[in-house]
């Protein structure tokens, strides 16, 4: 993949950052459910288009479905991403592009969601945040800044 599609790529991301670090800012002042020990955001999707579910877990075997108040934590904010918004639509005819750029997005991600986490205030967080991915066993961890082992 060219510098050029890279580029446009990362602005088609960047076009989310505002509302990104206004989900965790929510997210940070959620009331979490007193067994939480970490909160999983798990990235999914493919073809341009990515989103995030966010879990509140008790352990990597147990989600919690409730918050604080005994509510229903299935309502937690999520995130959206369109990652393919400032290219010319003849990029999509190549299977083989869509996968490059899907694997680059999958990458900088991490990046683009590090930043947002730390412009939020996240560093003051006491419950753990991790991107996952799933079928992949990968976790990054928003705190420490680094791949879990």
């Amino acid at each position: 993949m060219d510098a050029n599609i890279k580029q446009l790529v990362i602005e088609s991301v960047n076009e989310s950052k505002k509302e990104s670090v206004e989900t965790f800012r929510n997210l940070l002042q959620y009331p979490y459910h007193q067994d939480t020990k970490f909160v999983i955001l798990e990235i999914r999707g493919d073809g341009g288009y990515f989103g995030i579910n966010v879990s509140a877990m008790a352990s990597w075997e147990k989600q919690l479905l409730e918050n604080a108040y005994g509510e229903p934590s299935l309502l937690l904010d999520g995130f959206l991403f369109q990652a393919d918004s400032k290219l010319d639509c003849s990029v999509f005819e190549d299977d083989d592009m869509i996968d490059e750029i899907d694997n680059f997005v999958k990458d900088y991600l991490v990046t683009f969601l590090q930043e947002c986490f730390n412009d939020a205030g996240g560093k003051l967080s006491k419950i753990p945040y991790y991107l996952y991915y799933p079928n992949t066993g990968a976790a990054y961890d928003l705190l420490s800044e680094k791949w879990l082992e």
